[in-house]
C-alpha cells in the first residue's frame, strides 16, 4: 500500500494511511503531517514497545520518568512507556486507568514542556474513551486584535499539582505520588502566546487543567481573561473527536493543542495505551 496523507472529514487533524512506523523513509511524510496539523493519527497495525521507542525518538530525545509520574504504571522493561490502562495484575491495576480526562497539554508545567506524545492503541472500549483535541492555534487566529494585544507580552502559571489534588480529593484510585514527588510539583511560567519554533506561528498556550493564573493580574481579573480565552479554544470549529481503533498511534504537537480523554464504562471495558513523551523547548 502507497503511503497517503490526508486532512480528516471532520475536525482539523491528518491521517496517514500505509505507513510504516518502522522504515526510517516513511517518518518524513508523518513528521510534515504532524507539522501540518498538530495531531497525526497513523492507522496501523500492533507496534511492539521496542518500536514505538524507535520512532518516538525520531522526534527528538525521549523525556522519561517525570516528578509528576509514579513508578507503577512504567512499562517493564520499557520504562520510556507509560501505561494509560485499567487493565489489571494480581488484582492491582498496571497503569493510569483515569489519565487526560479534562483539558490540558501534556507536561506544560515544566520549564520545557513536552514537544509532542506518542500514543499507541492496544485495546481500546467498544464505547467511550475518544480523545478530543482543541487546535490552539486555529484559537489564537480567531481572536479579536484588541485581545491578542491584550495578552501580547503577558506570561501565566502551570503547574500539576493543581490538577493532582483535585482528583485525589475525588477519589482516583490512581497510584499516589510521594511526598519528595508531590513537594517537587513547582510553578512554571510561560508565555500566553507563544511562537511554535518550527512553523513560526503563533498559538495560545493555556489550558484549564494545568493553567493557573495571570502574571500580574489580580484573581478575578485573571479568571475572567483565561475564561475568555478558553471560550475561543473550545470553539466546535477548533476540535477533533479521535474514535480510537486498535493499532492507531496519534502523535500530537503539545506546543500547539490541548487534549481531554473521555471517559468509559471501566467495570465493563478495557482500555490499554503507550505513551511515550518527547524532550521540547522552552516557550518563547
Amino acid at each position: 500500500m502507497n503511503l497517503k496523507v490526508r486532512k480528516v472529514a471532520s475536525g482539523f487533524a491528518g491521517e496517514v494511511i500505509g505507513a510504516d512506523l518502522s522504515r526510517e523513509e516513511d517518518f518524513a511524510p508523518v513528521y510534515q503531517a504532524f507539522l501540518d496539523y498538530g495531531v497525526v493519527a497513523v492507522r496501523g497495525g500492533p507496534l511492539a514497545p521496542a518500536a514505538q521507542i524507535a520512532f518516538a525518538k525520531r522526534f527528538g530525545p525521549l523525556m522519561g520518568r517525570r516528578p509528576s509520574t509514579p513508578d507503577k504504571v512504567l512499562m517493564p522493561g520499557y520504562p520510556e512507556i507509560i501505561l494509560l490502562s485499567n487493565r489489571r495484575e494480581k488484582g492491582q491495576k498496571i497503569g493510569i486507568s483515569d489519565a487526560g480526562r479534562y483539558w490540558h497539554s501534556d507536561l506544560c508545567f515544566e520549564e520545557k514542556p513536552n514537544l509532542c506524545t506518542v500514543v499507541h492503541a492496544v485495546e481500546i472500549p467498544p464505547v467511550g474513551g475518544d480523545t478530543l483535541f482543541a487546535d490552539l492555534e486555529m484559537a489564537y487566529t480567531a481572536l479579536p486584535e484588541a485581545l491578542k494585544l491584550r495578552i501580547e507580552g503577558k506570561r501565566a502559571a502551570h503547574t500539576f499539582k493543581k490538577h493532582y489534588l483535585e482528583v485525589m480529593a475525588e477519589g482516583s484510585d490512581r497510584p499516589p505520588l510521594t511526598p519528595e514527588q508531590i513537594e517537587n510539583l513547582a510553578e512554571t511560567y510561560h508565555p500566553i502566546a507563544r511562537t511554535h519554533p518550527e512553523t513560526g506561528r503563533k498559538t495560545l498556550f493555556i489550558n484549564p487543567g494545568h493553567t493557573t493564573h495571570v502574571e500580574g493580574l489580580d484573581g478575578e481579573e485573571s479568571a475572567e481573561l483565561l475564561k475568555t480565552l478558553y471560550e475561543y479554544c473550545l470553539r466546535p470549529a477548533h476540535i477533533y473527536r479521535h474514535v480510537w481503533s486498535v493499532g492507531d498511534t496519534v502523535v500530537w504537537d503539545n506546543r500547539r493543542v490541548m487534549h481531554n480523554a473521555e471517559p468509559y464504562d471501566m467495570g465493563l471495558y478495557t482500555r490499554h495505551m503507550h505513551r511515550c513523551s518527547i524532550h521540547g523547548d522552552a516557550p518563547f
